[in-house]
């Protein structure tokens, strides 16, 4: 059975999962994608980075209107999928993407089975909005979605439960856990020691681009009501973005430039494995995505905000006291209040973190990613021989 997936680019962060369909001996899975990053400051794969990874080269062109999101379209894709003709095919699940469109059109036209890869749906929606989403979702054959919560979300709608294939999403499972059993207590205690943290005094960490939306100014001031209470907790920053230079402002104004560690932007997961095993917590004050499983790997739990909807679907890893916190959304004494906790009072940390990891083990690794993905194509192909549909 030959399977094509298309998709806008390929992410660093995705590098293992095509890897392992790529090399996937039942089924011939091939990408077609652009080797130039989709949005700003993205690191991606290319053929040259010796990951073992079978794509073909389709350029991405991007159109912005006005205020409207940008649109999306591969015509290389297009005529691979068209020119191939392949038993199934995975599209970008997004309504912006020109791409997915037209090959759904052409699984009509050739009879070829379409899943969608994506979000599917953040929370309930309605108006054009979902319109234009319910009739891009009608198309398809089937959906693979990055979480519980969304499939929850179409069945309501009306979406038959048995299309509907939760693939999760995950990092690079196997570097990460290799890396994390080579990370000792004493590599630990002399990173914190080189951010100058002392043998009472906390740390957390957030990976990821220092944007606005990421409200990092409310971390900040958390830390500062901490101080004020006479209790030290520093934050490495590793990640670079438009608003550093307010963040180190804010930093000065609250006199906490020597708890405040600017990291910059690292790939190296070497480095980014010490970083986040040495801290207390990971803490993502707004937006939450792959971090999430970034910090769970190495057994750190997450602190993030209470209204799920502005998450990306990673957000369902944490559980209350399990694996993570929630604060309550823009309340800062509140976000304080869980880092103490986390930092301070927390009595079996050894057990969060067991919990952590098996989170990742059990559900958000690649290896779980392709059982997903073989299982969807398989149902897929049935559905096409009329025995589902």
């Amino acid at each position: 059975m030959r399977v094509i997936i298309q998709y806008n680019c390929i992410p660093h962060y995705r590098a293992r999962i095509f890897e392992l369909l790529s090399n996937y001996q039942d089924i011939d899975f091939s990408i077609v994608a652009d080797s130039k990053p989709d949005t700003p400051h993205l690191k991606t794969i290319t053929n040259e980075d010796g990951r073992e990874i079978r794509f073909t080269e389709a350029k991405t062109h991007i159109f912005r209107l006005f205020l409207l999101p940008a649109l999306y379209w591969q015509p290389r894709a297009v005529t691979t999928v068209w020119s191939e003709n392949p038993d199934i095919i995975i599209a970008l699940g997004s309504p912006y993407s020109i791409t997915a469109w037209v090959l759904l059109l052409i699984g009509r036209i050739r009879k070829i089975p379409v899943l969608l890869w994506g979000h599917g749906l953040l929370q309930d929606e309605h108006g054009p909005k979902w319109w234009q989403r319910s009739v891009l979702y009608r198309l398809a054959t089937g959906q693979l979605l990055y979480g519980e919560r969304a499939r929850e979300l179409l069945v309501k709608k009306g979406f038959d439960e048995n299309s509907l294939f939760v693939v999760y999403n995950s990092l690079d499972f196997d570097a990460q856990r290799c890396v994390a059993s080579e990370i000792g207590e004493d590599e630990i205690l002399a990173f914190r020691a080189s951010l100058s943290v002392g043998a009472n005094e906390g740390l957390v960490v957030f990976t990821g681009r220092l944007q606005k939306t990421k409200r990092l100014d409310l971390l900040i001031r958390a830390l500062a009501a901490l101080a004020a209470a006479d209790q030290r907790v520093h934050v490495a920053l590793v990640g670079e973005g438009d608003e550093e230079i307010a963040l180190r402002d804010l930093a000065m104004e609250l006199g906490l430039m020597s708890q405040v560690h600017f990291l910059g932007s690292s790939y190296d997961e070497r480095f980014l494995g010490v970083v986040i095993s040495a801290s207390d917590a990971s803490v993502i004050p707004s937006g939450a995505g792959l971090s999430v499983m970034h910090a769970l790997v190495y057994g750190t739990p997450v602190i993030l905000h209470d209204r799920t909807e502005y998450h990306g679907p990673e957000w369902e890893a944490v559980t209350e006291r399990e694996t993570g916190f929630f604060y309550h959304y823009g309340n800062i004494d509140d976000l304080s209040e869980k880092i103490r906790y986390c930092v301070f009072e927390m009595k079996d940390k050894t057990k969060m973190a067991a919990d952590c990891k098996a989170v990742i083990e059990h559900k958000y690794n690649p290896h779980n990613q392709l059982d997903t993905f073989v299982r969807a194509v398989k149902w897929a192909w049935e559905a096409k021989r009329g025995r589902l549909l």
